[in-house]
């Protein structure tokens, strides 16, 4: 009797843990947010990057069709 009580406990003890670990499902999803940083020189990943992590705490990329008309882009959490 005794282990069939300790393992019932154990069972629920573990869905119980399970719910708990699992993302709550009230519709919230973080929005990603973009910015455009206006650099006095064509793009390079070095400055980027460092920009964008300093001014929005997000991840920087240079999108442009070519080196010198390219822009730094801050992707970041709103």
């Amino acid at each position: 009797m005794a282990k069939l009580v300790c393992s019932c406990l154990f069972i629920s003890m573990l869905v119980l843990s399970a719910f708990l670990a699992l993302p709550s499902a009230d519709g919230t999803e973080i929005k990603v947010c973009n910015a455009i940083l206006k650099l006095s020189k064509p793009c390079s990943f070095q400055e980027c990057q460092p920009l964008c992590i300093q001014k929005y705490k997000g991840t920087g990329v240079c999108l442009g069709d070519n080196i010198k008309h390219s822009k730094c882009n801050c992707e970041y959490n709103c």
